[in-house]
């Protein structure tokens, strides 16, 4: 697929792809990851960048130490968690000195924005962070994004070595193109040779993630950063239904952007499908914090996804969450499955209320306005 006209674009680099095996940084990388941005930019395109490799960097500057920390694995305790965070704060220096280095070699200004999953859950912090991001890409100075993992918390979900805010900035963005940059040339599949033997092979290009495609996920991941395939493939899965292009394809030459650009078939293509979110339903998509949960029988999914209805009363089999009226919250179907977010009309109190009532049955008060409402396809 070529494209010349400006276009938004996102790359996501993971800390695999940006340390070299001994778990250094990988400085030559990051200049030509410098270069390829550059030559972006100067095809008339708007750039962000999602970054990890803040802890990674910390462990390497912590080496000058005495008594340096040892390798901690998230989750596991209150210590561990601290001493991530310490890494965190002490690598995200180093990252962002390192990235203003190389990025000066092309006259780019950088700057750095530290999210967390918390800053999503409210529309108001929601929008103070597309008008930052805005006003950056409009003065030409490159965002460099990553989770601030120094203040997030074991109470709040990561993103997934940023790959779900990777699509949550690309949402926010309104970005047409979202690239994966891994350690991989690409989603790899068994595939059978003709004398009977098996070979990863590169899947060109994947229209709808499901379950049979997320088996292929299934291998041996780095010991390095919180992602893995399977993360990147969701993360994938959810920007084409926002109806933005994304790619998984080799970190390690980031010119490979360019080429893909340029038309060339290289790495995973996902192919968006979806339209281009605005107003209430692109802050729903691009990562607004539930509050709760409703629970929809057959009929109210249907209604949802094939006749584009509101959610009504009727169809809710269960309310869970303690959520104010205009909370977001998630619908799951009868199979457990997440198939939506929206926004409630009324609390959590006054649903379980009404639902106890004989009426309830067949009520058509809307429980979700279409309007207040985002859907996506697959698996979220």
């Amino acid at each position: 697929m070529s494209t010349s006209s400006q276009q938004t674009i996102v790359l996501k680099v993971g800390t695999y792809v940006l340390q070299q095996p001994n778990g250094k940084l990988d400085y030559n990388l990051i200049q030509e990851l410098a270069k390829t941005i550059a030559e972006l930019r100067q095809r008339g395109h708007e750039v962000l960048l999602v970054s990890s490799g803040a802890i990674g960097a910390g462990r390497e500057r912590c080496t000058v130490l005495p008594n340096p920390p040892q390798a901690a694995t998230p989750g596991k305790g209150r210590k561990e968690l601290g001493i991530q965070q310490m890494l965190a704060a002490v690598g995200q220096v180093r990252l962002m000195q390192i990235y203003s280095e190389f990025f000066q070699e092309h006259q780019i200004l950088v700057a750095q924005v530290l999210v967390t999953r918390a800053d999503f859950a409210k529309r108001q912090s929601y929008l103070n962070i597309r008008n930052t991001v805005q006003q950056l890409l409009h003065f030409g100075i490159l965002p460099i994004i990553n989770e601030n993992d120094v203040v997030s918390t074991e109470e709040l979900p990561f993103f997934g070595d940023n790959d779900q805010l990777a699509v949550s900035f690309a949402a926010l963005a309104g970005a047409s193109h979202l690239f994966f940059l891994t350690s991989a040339p690409g989603l790899l599949v068994r595939e059978q040779q003709t004398d009977g033997s098996f070979n990863d092979v590169v899947l060109p290009e994947v229209k709808q993630v499901n379950q049979e495609l997320l088996q292929h996920c299934q291998r041996p991941g780095t010991n390095v950063g919180r992602g893995g395939m399977e993360s990147k493939v969701r993360a994938a899965g959810k920007s084409i239904s926002f109806g933005i292009n994304a790619y998984i394809t080799a970190g390690k030459e980031p010119n490979t952007v360019l080429k893909i650009l340029d038309g060339a078939q290289v790495g995973t293509h996902f192919v968006a499908h979806g339209s281009k979110l605005r107003g209430y339903r692109q802050w729903l998509a691009a990562g607004a914090l539930s509050q709760g949960e409703l629970h929809v029988d057959s009929g109210a999914e249907q209604a949802l996804r094939v006749h584009k209805k509101s959610l009504l009363l009727s169809g809710v089999c269960e309310v869970q969450g303690n959520f104010s009226a205009k909370d977001p919250v998630n619908i799951f179907n009868l199979q457990h499955e997440l198939i939506g977010v929206g926004l409630a009309a009324q609390s959590a109190q006054a649903l379980r209320v009404l639902l106890q009532h004989s009426e309830a049955n067949g009520h058509t008060r809307a429980v979700i306005h279409r309007d207040d409402l985002f859907l996506a396809d697959g698996h979220l």
